[in-house]
C-alpha cells in the first residue's frame, strides 16, 4: 500500500484548523451536515502544486511539497 504525503507549513495548518472549527460552529448553528475537501493541484509539468480547502468557504492554501511513499 502507497500513501499520499502532503507536507504543510505552520500557516497552512493553522488555516486549516481555524477554518475545520469555524465550519463545525456554522454546521451545528445551522442545524446541518456536510463536511469538506481537500483537493491538491498539480500543473504537469510539476512546476506548481498548490492546495485547496472548501468547506464554508474555498480557501487556497497556498503551495505544498507533496509525494508517493511506500508504507
Amino acid at each position: 500500500m502507497r500513501k499520499l504525503e502532503i507536507t504543510l507549513n505552520e500557516e497552512q495548518y493553522q488555516h486549516i484548523q481555524e477554518e475545520i472549527k469555524y465550519g463545525e460552529r456554522t454546521m451545528l448553528e445551522e442545524e446541518t451536515h456536510g463536511g469538506y475537501e481537500i483537493t491538491l493541484h498539480v500543473g504537469v509539468p510539476n512546476i506548481y502544486t498548490y492546495l485547496e480547502l472548501n468547506y464554508i468557504n474555498r480557501i487556497d492554501l497556498g503551495e505544498v511539497e507533496w509525494s508517493f511513499r511506500e508504507n
